[in-house]
């Protein structure tokens, strides 16, 4: 597990110390393929992380992205209240790692240097623009 948090842009600073931690919260889900994760709009509570398959990014019944193996989505949720701002809708059968909101939480109360290094990343991503 540790090895695919490597990947992730957002959590590739982080300590070996700090995935382990991280990981010990992730669960896994399957969807089949067509499948819609959420809506824009949606309230948000996990982050996914692509671990086999692929998923659109749609917003305004526009595919902004589609993304695969190793990309994540849905990480606004783990530090805002915000609605989601995009659909995403399976491509592929896909396995995911989630990460819910509340164990994130949890975590950055007791491991504090996950916290600046997330936000890095969040503010970064934020920005982007698919």
């Amino acid at each position: 597990m540790i090895e695919i948090l490597k990947k992730i842009p957002f959590f590739a600073e982080l300590s070996d110390s700090d995935l382990k931690a991280i990981s010990e919260k992730i669960q896994m889900q399957y969807y089949g393929a067509d499948h819609v994760i959420f809506n824009e709009g949606d309230a948000g509570d996990v982050m996914y992380i692509i671990k086999r398959g692929k998923v659109q990014v749609v917003r305004d019944n526009t595919i902004l992205a589609v993304l695969s193996d190793n990309s994540f989505f849905g990480e606004m949720a783990l530090v805002s209240d915000e609605p989601r701002n995009a659909s995403i809708k399976t491509v592929t059968d896909l396995e995911v790692l989630t990460l819910a909101k509340d164990d994130f939480r949890r975590l950055l109360e007791t491991k504090p240097s996950i916290a600046s290094i997330v936000s890095y990343e969040v503010v970064k991503r934020a920005n982007a623009i698919y």
